[in-house]
């Protein structure tokens, strides 16, 4: 996961992540806007409470607004 937003910021500014983030360290994530965990996400519930105002639930159909 790390490896990923490093190669992302290469291209910008990473806003937002969205999907399996499977056994992503929650604090990993604390310089994102937007986390949308989803399936394989291990530690999903932690995300949540550490970050309930970036938290958005996931899901097949979920539609998000980005302003």
């Amino acid at each position: 996961m790390k490896h990923i937003l490093n190669t992302a910021s290469k291209f910008g500014e990473v806003y937002a992540i969205i999907g399996g983030l499977h056994a992503t360290k929650p604090e990993s994530l604390k310089e994102l806007d937007l986390i949308c965990p989803t399936h394989c996400t291990q530690y999903k519930s932690e995300i949540k409470s550490l970050y309930p105002e970036k938290y958005i639930e996931g899901g097949a159909g979920k539609i998000i607004e980005i302003e």
